[in-house]
């Protein structure tokens, strides 16, 4: 009896626990929830320049980096200034990263026609778990064109605090931090965002 009991408990708490994911999960992929995030985030900007600062003395600048891409070439974020960029870090590994990413891709295929967002998916490339091949072969046999840039030394990851994955940051055309989104996202969400601020 007492070990039916048990079950039926862990039970619950279970459903309780996959619910709860499920509800957090839906908020944060919501229109709603990132056009709330991006408001809040603007009124603490504006709520800061009331207390005696500037508007632009309160924005939290995206830190640059310079890494190399799949070509060999430098890039730098600070090479983007003036677009809005979804600063993506991922890794061929995880499961999270890895199903995002054709939705990236055709968002990344969507900003390519306009040309004023872009993508950048920062492979947290540590030389055991994720080698730079591994990195290039799950790119090319998934036919992806979006651009790809190697942290080697995880000073990218570093600075921007990264111990999750995926995580992207949504940096706006003055390179400043607009929001941060934990977790896999449909493509939907950077869509959303990019409308809201272009």
């Amino acid at each position: 009896m007492k070990k039916t009991v048990n079950i039926v408990i862990w039970t619950a708490v279970l459903v309780f626990l996959i619910i709860g994911a499920y509800f957090v999960y839906s908020r944060n992929n919501s229109a709603e929830y990132i056009e709330d995030k991006i408001a809040e985030d603007t009124n603490n900007d504006k709520a800061a320049g009331d207390n005696g600062g500037t508007k632009e003395e309160n924005k939290i600048m995206a830190p640059d980096f310079s890494l190399k891409d799949l070509d060999g070439n430098t890039v730098k974020l600070s090479d983007y200034r003036g677009k809005i960029v979804f600063l993506n870090f991922w890794a061929s590994w995880c499961g999270p990263c890895t199903s995002e990413m054709p939705e990236f891709e055709k968002v990344h295929r969507q900003f390519s026609k306009e040309d004023d967002a872009v993508i950048l998916a920062v492979n947290l490339t540590d030389g055991f778990r994720e080698t730079e091949e591994k990195a290039r072969k799950f790119i090319a046999d998934n036919g992806y064109t979006m651009k790809v840039l190697l942290d080697t030394t995880g000073s990218a990851a570093k600075d921007y605090g990264i111990y999750s994955i995926p995580t992207t940051y949504v940096i706006n055309r003055d390179g400043s931090i607009v929001t941060y989104m934990e977790g896999a996202r449909p493509g939907k969400v950077l869509l959303d965002i990019y409308e809201k601020l272009k």
